[in-house]
This record gives C-alpha cells, structure tokens and sequence, in this order.
C-alpha cells in the first residue's frame, strides 16, 4: 500500500472515531492530531527537508477532509493553518457507522469498529475498517 494510502486510511479512521463518539456535537480538529502541526518558526525552515515532509503530510491531510466532505461524509470548515471546525457527520456517514454488517460480526456498529481499531493501533485493522466503512458507503450510493 501507498505511504499517502497508510496515511489517508490512519486519518480517516480517526476523524470517523473522534465523529463518532462525539456525536451530534461538532467538533475542533487540530493539524496536531496528525501531527501536522506547522512548528512556531516554520517560516524560517521553509525549504528544510523537514518543513517539506511536513508539508507533504500537510497535504495529505488537507486531501482527506477535502475527500471525506466531498464524498458527503462529514462537512467541515478550515482555517487552512491550524484547525478543521464545526468538523460533523453528514448523514450518510451517521446510517454507514450505525450499521451492523452481518459479514463482520453484526453485533458492532461500525463506528465501534471503527474506534476499536484506531484504539488498537494495528495499520492494517484501521485499513480494513476504513475500507469496509468507504465499502458500504459506495453500496449505499449505487443501490440507491
């Protein structure tokens, strides 16, 4: 799997938890969180090969809150600097982390799923999670 794919998958699973158990309340999301937050004299490092890598996270970050609420998965506004705002569910994603597959158990939502795995930490349980969760939400959309 990509690194960008690892970290889109990481992320996502992350935003879904912190979504999930807050939910119907909007919530603040820090680039600090992915640990993409821009270092106090980050203009002076600029073109250090830090500051790129970081910006490079930065990108990945920005792509997969721009994916998820383009996707109609969550809605959101940014300041592009430090924080995603009023960061929520839509309610597709709401019906898609309520569900029980039968496939996986049927006895767990998959937004417990979802937690239990950024919980655990595992990469490749957040990847199937994450997977699963997209899975489900793309047959939602055609079988509509």
């Amino acid at each position: 799997m990509s690194k960008n794919l690892d970290l889109f998958n990481q992320q996502t699973a992350e935003i879904f938890a912190v979504l999930w158990e807050n939910f119907p309340v909007q919530q603040v999301i820090s680039y600090e969180k992915f640990e993409a937050a821009l270092p106090d004299d980050w203009f002076e490092q600029l073109n250090s090969p830090e500051m790129k890598a970081l910006n490079q996270l930065r990108s990945v970050v920005d792509s997969t809150f721009m994916f998820l609420g383009e996707n109609g998965y969550i809605q959101y506004r940014t300041d592009n600097q430090m924080y995603f705002y009023d960061v929520r569910l839509t309610e597709k994603a709401l019906m898609l982390l309520n569900k029980k597959p039968e496939a996986l158990g049927g006895n767990e939502t998959m937004g417990d799923k979802i937690i239990n795995a950024v919980k655990e930490g595992t990469p490749g349980v957040i990847a199937g999670a994450v997977t699963n969760l997209l899975t489900l939400g793309v047959n939602l959309v055609t079988s509509s």
